[in-house]
């Protein structure tokens, strides 16, 4: 191990692996230094960058991008480009994977040519297909489930799965498409992440935990005598200072003189205090509201934290 040419510099000796070393300190990395490839975020990036195009063709619009050569290389498109599948299989279906790469001839990379390249590696047809392997050094976009019967990529039948992992600067909050993708980082003490829906986690000691804030709950049981209206109301603490998100009433047994063989419901009958839950008692077997009775149940509210 070794200091490694800095750049810029008079030297000028900083070559493309001593540049790549040093980019590493821009980028996101996990507990065992590993950088965090991937597309940064935009409002496109955000709905989806590859989709169908015309006849057998995918559409991959612009993008900017970290992947992994030896070091971070970033890699930009700036404007929609095509790439080609192959013709459907006679039977059963495929998965297509379409991928972003830097070939490069030089040593320890041993590709063909040198420059960018968007590729489609080609699966194989079966009833149940699995998705091609990732070339090294390639970042893959999507994946595309080709059926027997497709004529174009806008067929029935054909899938798209946008796959690109979402890239960071260093130091900065990860984004995550899925629980399965968060739980394959390992992430350092205090790191903090959050999903595409919207859930946010923080690292510690070795693990995600959440934080998102829990919705507000409160219930209880309850007895009480209607209105004559067949109103009632039940007093809680609003911990927001809104009316509940959510409130709902589950009748027990009633009191003397309610018709047994009936059948009723609790309706929330809302008021304008935040501090007071209004129900009506409903009578569906003779779809009227009920009068003054005695009633017990138990009863729920929920505030969403938002």
């Amino acid at each position: 191990m070794t200091l490694r040419n800095g750049f810029p510099a008079v030297s000028d000796a900083a070559d493309q692996f001593d540049i790549r070393a040093a980019l590493r300190a821009t980028t996101a990395q996990d507990a065992n230094g590993n950088i965090k490839t991937g597309v940064s975020i935009t409002a496109k990036s955000l709905t989806g960058l590859v989709t169908a195009g015309n006849g057998m063709n995918s559409d991959i619009a612009a993008f900017d991008a970290v992947t992994n050569r030896y070091g971070p290389v970033w890699l930009s498109n700036d404007g929609t480009i095509s790439v080609k599948h192959a013709a459907a299989p006679s039977a059963n279906s495929r998965i297509d994977l379409i991928c972003i790469k830097q070939n490069e001839t030089a040593s320890p990379a041993s590709d063909p040519t040198d420059g960018p390249e968007a590729i489609i590696v080609t699966g194989t047809p079966a009833v149940d297909p699995v998705t091609p392997a990732t070339p090294e050094g390639a970042l893959a976009l999507a994946r595309v489930t080709i059926p027997s019967t497709a004529t174009s990529m806008t067929s029935t039948g054909v899938i798209y799965e946008q796959m690109y992992p979402f890239t960071a600067s260093a130091g900065a909050d990860l984004l995550f498409r899925s629980e399965t993708e968060k739980d394959a980082w390992t992430p350092w003490e205090g790191q903090k992440c959050r999903l595409l829906d919207g859930n946010e986690y923080q690292a510690k000691s070795g693990v995600w935990v959440s934080l998102t804030r829990m919705p507000y709950i409160l219930c209880g049981g309850h007895t009480i005598t209607t209105n004559n209206d067949g109103t009632f109301y039940i007093n809680v603490q609003s911990p927001n200072g809104k009316k509940a998100d959510y409130a709902a009433y589950t009748i027990g047994p009633f009191g003397t003189g309610f018709g047994q063989a009936g059948e009723y419901t609790a309706q929330r009958w809302d008021t304008s205090d935040v501090n007071q839950i209004r129900f009506r008692l409903w009578n569906t077997k003779d779809n009227r509201w009920c009068g003054r009775v005695a009633i017990f149940g138990s009863w729920i509210a929920i505030w969403n934290r938002q």
